[in-house]
């Protein structure tokens, strides 16, 4: 029964089921009683709005795509922007439709290794990309906090122990890694009775299998961190690179609320910018596939204050649909394309796809 369980949560048409199934569940909450109201919001949208709305939503992966394309570059100086951008795409869709967002590295692997760039160079790419985009989000995450903690002395208060966690978790990954490498005692510590305290509570099963996994993640940290110092330039395009990212991606609600005829100014930008940066900070610990339901409570209740209740349920609609929707159906067009033009995924190994 356990192994049933265990394989059917691991089934891709089983998690993309469940995100539509929270999203919907989550939709008739947020809206059994105001439906006609953001329906009369909605229909105020002008198409032309639409379309930009979903290009700026397609450009943040070409962004993404481009900065793989920059870090691939370095041992494979033939890879195309065109092959970056579709990883980019695919490894979206595979974040979307995995638990946690851990199916999106894998798929990145095998497409990378489809596209000509080998196995070892393809995770040395991932793991600069991360170690990258993570310390960036960290610093404007953290900056964004300091910037804008009057909200959580007002109406966010109730939030604020949610963001502080979530910033928590992004940040202990690079903060993590790096103390474990730089310092022996803090290594011995989390090698022994960090293991232990974790077993005995039962988050770790295996303690030998999961000291194994410690070592190959804290090696290849180094040696990816080493590899970064040494190409200083390239470190600053990527990290510029995933600042245009964020600051696209957090301005969209913005952008929403002005193609929906909402009351905000370019004063209130920052605001906007901040409040979506902890909707994706909360974000970092829904283990549902998407952050589905999660994402949509969290994005009304960040916004209502700034937007209105209604504003704030018509823009989160139209918002999710830009840049999560609508990136999940190009992935999986672009995935299936892929497959059948060019056999990208014509053997997996393990059980990854």
């Amino acid at each position: 029964m356990k192994e049933k369980i265990k394989k059917l949560f691991s089934s891709y048409a089983f998690n993309i089921l469940s995100v539509f199934l929270f999203t919907a569940l989550v939709l008739w909450l947020t809206l059994k009683d105001s439906f006609d109201d953001v329906v009369s919001v909605l229909r105020g949208l002008n198409p032309i709005w639409i379309i930009i709305i979903v290009l700026i939503s397609i450009l943040i992966q070409c962004v993404i795509g481009y900065g793989l394309t920059t870090l691939t570059k370095l041992s494979n100086p033939q890879y195309e922007l065109s092959q970056g951008i579709l990883n980019s795409f695919i490894g979206s869709f595979f974040c979307g439709v995995t638990p946690s967002s851990s199916g999106g590295q894998f798929a990145q692997v095998y497409i990378f290794k489809k596209q000509g760039v080998d196995f070892s160079d393809a995770a040395s790419i991932l793991w600069m990309e991360f170690i990258i985009y993570q310390a960036t989000m960290v610093f404007i995450g953290l900056l964004l906090i300091i910037l804008k903690f009057s909200y959580f002395t007002g109406p966010l208060k109730p939030i604020l122990p949610l963001v502080l966690l979530g910033f928590a978790i992004n940040s202990s990954i690079i903060l993590g890694l790096w103390a474990l490498g730089r310092f022996p005692k803090a290594y011995t510590f989390v090698s022994t009775k960090g293991i232990n305290i974790a077993h005995k509570l039962r988050i770790v099963k295996d303690k030998e299998k999961t000291l194994e996994s410690l070592d190959i993640q804290l090696k290849r940290f180094d040696r990816e961190t080493k590899r970064l110092s040494e190409h200083k330039i390239v470190i600053l395009k990527v990290v510029g690179v995933n600042i245009v990212r964020l600051i696209l991606y957090y301005s969209l609600p913005f952008i929403c609320a002005v193609s929906l005829n909402i009351n905000v100014n370019l004063s209130m930008l920052v605001d906007v910018i901040a409040l979506a940066s902890f909707v994706s900070t909360i974000n970092a610990f829904i283990p549902i596939p998407g952050s589905s339901g999660g994402t949509e409570i969290t994005y009304v209740f960040m916004f209502s204050k700034l937007f209105g209740s209604i504003g704030a349920r018509s823009t989160m609609i139209i918002w999710r649909v830009a840049t999560f929707y609508i990136v999940m159906i190009l992935g999986g067009l672009l995935f299936i394309y892929a497959k059948q033009k060019t056999n990208l995924f014509t053997k997996i190994e393990g059980d990854v796809l």
